[in-house]
């Protein structure tokens, strides 16, 4: 685990340019986090910790960061920056889940319990896999989301004409596996949801672009690294919404701040 803001500020230098580590994906989306939490230092507590990556960026920039784990091998790596009790009984600036909402049986609940541990007026950063996303990868994804979400009441005539249409244009063995459907959701039926729970200001942040589809990485690994690191600073609000592969449900926690 990297210990220092130093060092991660260096393998994130590193991994922008080198496409043979692991996409720096997650710090894109912690520069948001950064972002709400402006200058002021402040309390951070991320749901899901892992091994504790956030920790040196967040702890690094002077704030008061804290997180927990449902697996203890991720508490113990990441144990001498978290703790399992960890707000004792106080409420935080911010609060960050990665990765955390594919295990939850009810999301509704998870983030209405995830936001009673901020304060009132308190940031809420979640992550979503982007199912719109399918739309520009060309892949069996397209495929799974153009026949099974986009048009699913269609006729079994038109659905034959759709299925094999769209299977003889896109990469169908890409990616090997199960059904791409379960995880993902569609950024719009996020912000439904987020307004029926009465949550404040609720918006859509983007992440992880992808400069192109995916399987063209392979052709030109350091065109495409760069050009989606580029990506990542997409101001267009809307286009995101197609080259991201994951977003953030952002929001604040009703009540007076």
């Amino acid at each position: 685990m990297i210990t220092n803001l130093s060092d991660y500020e260096s393998s994130i230098a590193t991994a922008l340019v080198d496409p043979s580590t692991p996409y720096p994906a997650n710090h894109f989306a912690f520069r948001h986090v950064l972002n709400a939490l402006g200058e002021r230092p402040g309390s951070i507590i991320e749901v899901g910790v892992g091994e504790g990556n956030a920790i040196p960026l967040f702890a690094g920039s002077g704030h008061d960061f804290r997180g927990f784990d449902n697996r203890a091998e991720a508490v113990e790596a990441s144990r001498p920056d978290s703790f399992m009790n960890a707000l004792n009984g106080r409420e935080c600036d911010v609060l960050v889940a990665m990765g955390v909402l594919p295990h939850v049986e009810c999301e509704a609940d998870a983030i209405e319990a995830m936001a009673s541990l901020v304060r009132p007026g308190g940031h809420v950063f979640l992550e979503f896999r982007n199912a719109m996303f399918a739309l520009t990868t060309f892949n069996r994804y397209t495929y799974e989301f153009m026949t099974q979400s986009l048009l699913p009441e269609i006729g079994a005539e038109m659905r034959e004409l759709v299925e094999a249409d769209i299977a003889s244009r896109v990469e169908m063995g890409i990616p090997a596996g199960g059904t791409a459907s379960a995880g993902f959701h569609v950024p719009f039926d996020v912000l439904t949801m987020a307004r029926e729970l009465d949550l404040e200001a609720p918006e859509i942040l983007p992440f992880h672009f992808h400069a192109g589809m995916p399987y063209l990485e392979s052709r030109d690994p350091l065109a495409y690294r760069r050009a989606s690191v580029a990506l990542e600073d997409d101001t267009s609000g809307w286009r995101g919404l197609l080259l991201g592969s994951a977003f953030l449900l952002h929001f604040r926690r009703p009540g007076p701040r």
